[in-house]
């Protein structure tokens, strides 16, 4: 058999040969995956864009991650070598304005389809802008049965990824400043300001598996509240400001070179106070964040309503359930109502509020909200498990034995 070389052409990138090649090699042998697939359209893709004069070398070489991370300060501008701050500005170019119809154009031109959807061109974003954290994400837990976060992270931009209404076609131009005054000036109302942190914070969640793609089960197993695929979830966190500070946090507190969960994300308050756990106000553990509590920050009407929905729905399963099932049951409710009510006491507790209007409510609000309080406490204290209730008495190694010995050669 005879092997031709293929001959480099205007505007082709080495990059460009190298996956051509290794895309013959896929088409003889193993089937591409859609990750490989995407990943080679989206290197053609910025090669036209350079070839057409859309793109300079330099910034499609920032891109594709031929620019080390330790250049980007130089290059863009920015505060710090992070690979969050290559994933904006990759977004920035390649869907601010015309951009975005420009390269949707070169796909459908390279893929010989006549349409490419917002969730195809998110997918191929994502296969770009995970380079510099790839190889840590794709590695699992420990002991987890889970998918490394990579995977989780390429299941949610494939579901829209962070191209809410306000990104893909639109103008914006990222603010390239350090996080607090990122915040201050998205706190502020700067629109630039809040694209940038959106990008910058749903990256971190989605490459670490907290924010992934909309699914019917989620419900069912309990991991969410209600429906919402990563545009959705990400434009409710950008709307408020608890939502904000929640995407500054995720981001603050990233690490790029550890999979997924093996590090804490501290919970914050509206206000942007850290959450405080314990006895004491000195106990500052940082609680797990959860994809049930990122929505229930997204949207806290939603959550309330879908927690709802799911009690109703746990209830006429229970009608058939035996009585050990539907008391393991609604041990989870208590649990889970419980966490509910202490966030919002907390919440209305540190609110900058005047009265009138108590944060509280009326007299009668509240005094109907406290009895009902007490009438849990009061049954949790009655119904105290003992506490030897389940653990088995045994002699200690070795007690025993000269009497059995004795007996057993009497």
């Amino acid at each position: 058999m005879t092997t031709q070389i293929a001959t480099p052409t205007p505007g082709t990138s080495f990059v460009t040969m190298v996956e051509n090649l290794v895309a013959g090699e896929h088409l003889e042998k193993n089937p591409w995956t859609p990750d490989a697939m995407w990943h080679n359209i989206a290197n053609q893709t910025i090669d036209a864009l350079v070839a057409r004069g859309e793109l300079r070398r330099e910034e499609a070489d920032i891109i594709t991650g031929l620019s080390p991370l330790e250049e980007l300060p130089t290059a863009l501008d920015c505060p710090d070598p992070s690979p969050i701050w290559r994933c904006i500005y990759t977004t920035y170019r390649l869907t601010a304005g015309r951009s975005f119809s420009k390269t949707k154009a070169d796909i459908r031109n390279i893929m010989a389809r006549r349409a490419v959807t917002n969730k195809q061109f998110s997918f191929m974003l994502g296969v770009i802008v995970d380079r510099d954290a790839r190889r840590p994400k794709a590695r699992k837990e420990l002991g987890s049965r889970r998918p490394s976060s990579l995977q989780r992270a390429r299941n949610a931009f494939g579901d829209g990824g962070f191209l809410t209404e306000d990104v893909p076609g639109k103008q914006w131009i990222p603010v390239f400043e350090p996080l607090p005054q990122l915040l201050e000036r998205a706190l502020g109302g700067n629109r630039d300001a809040r694209i940038t942190l959106m990008i910058g914070g749903g990256f971190a969640l989605m490459m670490d598996g907290y924010l992934t793609r909309d699914r019917e089960s989620k419900l069912f197993e309990g991991s969410a509240p209600f429906r919402g695929s990563p545009p959705a979830i990400l434009t409710d966190l950008a709307g408020h400001e608890h939502g904000l500070r929640m995407l500054a946090t995720a981001w603050e507190y990233w690490d790029p070179t550890k999979p997924a969960h093996e590090y804490d994300i501290p919970v914050i308050h509206a206000d942007g106070n850290i959450v405080v756990t314990g006895d004491t106000r000195d106990t500052r553990t940082p609680e797990r964040l959860t994809e049930y509590r990122l929505y229930e920050i997204a949207s806290p009407a939603k959550a309330m309503a879908g927690f709802l929905r799911q009690q109703e729905a746990r209830k006429a399963r229970n009608q058939a359930a035996t009585p050990e099932d539907r008391d393991r049951d609604n041990r989870e409710r208590l649990t889970m109502a419980l966490d509910i009510a202490k966030d919002a006491a907390s919440g209305l507790e540190s609110s900058s509020v005047s009265p009138p209007p108590h944060p509280f409510g009326t007299h009668e609000e509240w005094e109907r909200t406290r009895t009902t309080a007490q009438q849990v406490y009061e049954i949790l204290v009655r119904k105290e498990p003992d506490p030897e209730e389940g653990n088995i008495e045994s002699e200690a190694p070795g007690e025993g034995d000269d009497e059995d010995s004795e007996d057993e050669y009497a």
